[in-house]
């Protein structure tokens, strides 16, 4: 056990370097941004992110999660480069077809979404040809993270959010295209590193695609999409929300407030990352269930504590990165908003059973309840509480699934995850974090 746990850690580690470069560099993103884009402006920005997220869901399908699995459960190398061919194949075509449509009606469609008459006309064209590149990307280094080619990942990685980075603030600063821009930057950013990758893992493609091994894919990936979509209403759709309940400026606030809240992904990205394939390569042991138990426990414990530390420094920390006093506006619900994020990082721990099973349209379902009561919540919460309320429902939402997803995954690969000590561990955590975040609103 202690082997293998030191793997993980080992892993995770090693994939920090390029996590803690990547949300280090956003983090240095987030000045620019409030000072080249107004609070509306930096809304539309987030509705775009929105959009971008939904359409790379609907184009992978869930072949990502699917390779994760076939990689280790496949015996022959020929046959993992078989899975990885199709995976990558299929995703960038559907993408490819978004691509298309944007082409068509990309200019329509802004003025509805964005309620602009001019300037978003070949916004949402940019955006998919981001996207597209970002899907090869993806694809590609999670191909290098299973056959843990871990500093070809991170260089990669880092190549692709700081050269994006550095040409995004060179046409903020030195054109007035505002977030038409910042999408310039990730397009030519994405197809530089895309193509890279492309040629460094040429020998990795097979020559044609067998519909078999795409079956197997979305067999296993498909049913996960109610997954991601519903990820994506619990993620993505408040900021909509808000801005039809309240106001444009407050929505700006909260994305403000979520861009901060990715710190603590620094915990829970690179943990994540090497967390699907070591739980997928130690199944067969016999004390699996017993270091799935443990990391799990120990995971929510560190995570919980890093936003605790978090919430001491937050508002001087965006006084400073901002230096916008409305901006700064967004620190109290940054706790909240990390640890929905870490919670959605639990399930996937607590729920390994399900995806040992095979039974991922399990937690298709639970997510799809959750994502209908965080909205039904949001309806009432967003206009009684704005940023409060969707801060609240983000947290209860993804504890719902933790709770759901255990039980049901209880019973298809038992594991003692000890939940009981985990939730009253959690209960007490979240009244010291309301008597924090009240004494700092009331200064």
């Amino acid at each position: 056990m202690l082997a293998k746990l030191k793997q993980l850690f080992s892993d995770s580690a090693a994939f920090a370097i390029a996590q803690m470069g990547n949300k280090l560099v956003a983090f240095l993103l987030i000045p620019v941004y409030t000072r080249y884009l107004d609070p509306g402006q930096y809304a539309d920005w987030g509705l775009t992110n929105t959009i971008t997220m939904i359409v790379s869901y609907l184009s992978i399908l869930g072949t990502d999660a699917a390779l994760a699995f076939y990689y280790f459960d496949a015996k022959e190398k020929q046959e993992r480069r078989a899975f990885f061919t199709a995976a990558t194949l299929f995703s960038a075509g559907i993408c490819t077809l978004f691509l298309i449509a944007a082409l068509g009606l990309g200019a329509p469609l802004a003025q509805i979404l964005y309620g602009r008459e001019m300037g978003y006309e070949y916004l949402l064209t940019l955006a998919m040809l981001a996207t597209v590149a970002a899907i090869i990307i993806q694809m590609n280094l999670a191909y290098a993270r299973y056959s843990r080619k871990v500093w070809t990942f991170n260089v990669m990685s880092m190549s692709y959010v700081i050269g994006s980075a550095l040409l995004n603030v060179f046409f903020l600063k030195y054109t007035d295209w505002g977030v038409n821009g910042i999408f310039v930057g990730q397009v030519l950013g994405g197809a530089v590193v895309a193509l890279i990758l492309v040629w460094m893992f040429r020998k990795e493609f097979t020559r044609q695609v067998r519909w078999v091994h795409l079956k197997h894919l979305l067999r296993y990936g498909a049913p996960l999409l109610p997954t991601l979509l519903a990820f994506w209403v619990m993620n993505m759709l408040n900021r909509p929300m808000i801005i039809y309940f309240v106001s444009r400026e407050e929505a700006g606030l909260f994305e403000t407030a979520f861009r901060f809240a990715s710190v603590i992904a620094l915990v829970t990205a690179a943990f994540q990352l090497a967390w699907r394939p070591f739980a997928m390569s130690i199944k067969e042991r016999s004390d699996a269930p017993a270091i799935y138990s443990l990391v799990g426990r120990a995971f929510i414990v560190v995570a919980a504590l890093a936003i605790m530390f978090l919430s001491f420094v937050i508002q001087p920390l965006m006084e400073l990165a901002t230096g916008q006093p409305e901006f700064a506006q967004a620190y109290p619900y940054v706790w909240m908003l990390s640890l929905a994020t870490v919670l959605n990082t639990f399930h996937l721990i607590v729920g390994v059973g399900l995806l040992i099973r095979k039974q991922t349209q399990v937690i298709s379902k639970i997510f799809i309840m959750a994502a209908v009561l965080y909205v039904l919540g949001n309806l009432v919460a967003i206009p009684l509480f704005h940023n409060w309320g969707a801060g609240a429902m983000a947290m209860l939402a993804y504890l719902f699934i933790v709770i759901v997803i255990h039980r049901r995954s209880r019973s298809a690969y038992p594991i003692n995850f000890r939940m009981g000590s985990i939730l009253a561990f959690l209960v007490v955590y979240l009244a010291v974090m309301a008597g924090i975040t009240w004494i700092q609103v009331n200064d």
